[in-house]
């Protein structure tokens, strides 16, 4: 096992084997394939519990959703608490802490895409090599607390690995990403426009050019009604209807005009996809956001000679691919090697909101 390693034993083996009664907190599809993991290993769960405001009788999989007081009278004080849904917000955050400290409690990491392999004591076997060129290159000690947590966390289910490590989003790009008035932005999986208001925060609303990929319709809608209200404000915003990828052309994709909108495994619709290089051609990038659920390789690889050229600050979702960990920076590497690259973790449970920072 990778030296860093402190967990060896995962959290689906703690549910074979606890003596703890088991109880879901949350509904939804993280819920749906844990019940199902629990069904086909002959796991017994025996209650499912929601935040007091949505207990309303209803019913889930079978079980009548209850309220966390009445679940620990009917089940005794010490129970193992999984939590089954996502939440970054800071009310959520914290109510998990608050069970943190008052009973077990896992949030089992399951993969964004069905076919997926995750971190397991085999996976970890198999990657050593990479994870430990990876972890070892880091900028700095944070980034490879940050690596050790991520991974102790996927195996074991333990969020206090993720409380341990957190940052906050804008404190980082201040210190590390350092935006300023010249910065030539390109926002790629810009949604609705939030990030382009980040970066307005951060530099007094003063750049040079901002240019917005987004390939879902609703979003981009949005998007435009962003570009307009800030054209009248002399800002420039060029916004690109598009998915971002490896070459030009078409690709099925499922628009759910959400944050979640992917190509991977898509079949919903077709869409114009285009490259980081032909976007650029012309423009002296500076920084990059990349957060586009999954493609991220596939943009960078379509990006290779304006990043190679310019060596632009990058801003790098490594959350959708457990791989990504340790591809992401090696792709990094060998496309400008004298990157620094450091890695943060943001609030949010599971392990979403994981980004790689890189700056010459």
């Amino acid at each position: 096992m990778l030296d860093f390693m402190i967990e060896k034993q995962s959290v689906w083996e703690l549910l074979e084997t606890t003596t703890k009664p088991i109880v879901l907190y949350g509904m939804g599809n993280g819920a749906d394939k844990i019940l199902d993991w629990c069904e086909a290993h002959a796991v017994q769960v025996q209650g499912v519990f929601a935040s007091d405001e949505f207990v309303r009788g209803q019913k889930f999989r079978g079980f009548t959703v209850e309220r966390y007081a009445d679940i620990k009278a009917r089940l005794g004080e010490e129970l193992l608490v999984v939590i089954a849904f996502a939440s970054e917000r800071p009310e959520v955050l914290a109510r998990f802490r608050e069970l943190s400290a008052e009973q077990q409690v896992v949030a089992p990491h399951l993969p964004l895409f069905d076919e997926e392999e995750t971190v397991s004591e085999a996976w970890l076997i198999k990657h050593a090599r990479e994870l430990t060129e990876a972890y070892e290159r880091l900028a700095d000690d944070e980034s490879r607390k940050v690596f050790a947590n991520t991974l102790n966390y996927k195996l074991s289910g333990k969020i206090s690995y993720l409380f341990d490590c957190e940052s906050e989003r804008q404190e980082d790009l201040l210190q590390l990403i350092r935006p300023g008035a010249s910065e030539v932005y390109l926002d790629l999986g810009a949604y609705n426009g939030d990030t382009i208001q980040e970066l307005g925060q951060l530099t007094d609303w003063h750049w040079r050019q901002v240019v917005a990929v987004e390939p879902d319709r609703r979003n981009c809608r949005k998007l435009r009604l962003l570009a307009e209200e800030l054209a009248e404000r002399g800002l420039a915003v060029e916004v690109h209807e598009s998915g971002i990828w490896d070459s030009v052309g078409e690709l099925s994709f499922s628009d759910s005009g959400g944050r979640q909108s992917t190509f991977v495994g898509a079949t919903k619709r077709v869409v114009p996809v285009t490259t980081i290089d032909a976007v650029a051609v012309g423009r002296a990038i500076s920084y990059i956001k990349m957060d586009v659920e999954g493609a991220e390789v596939q943009a960078l690889a379509g990006g290779a000679a304006t990043i190679r050229r310019f060596a632009p600050k990058l801003f790098v979702a490594a959350y959708h691919y457990d791989v990504d960990l340790f591809r992401l920076p090696l792709l990094l590497w060998q496309l400008v090697p004298e990157y620094k690259i450091y890695l943060r973790k943001h609030p949010y449970v599971p392990a979403w909101e994981l980004n790689y920072i890189a700056v010459r």
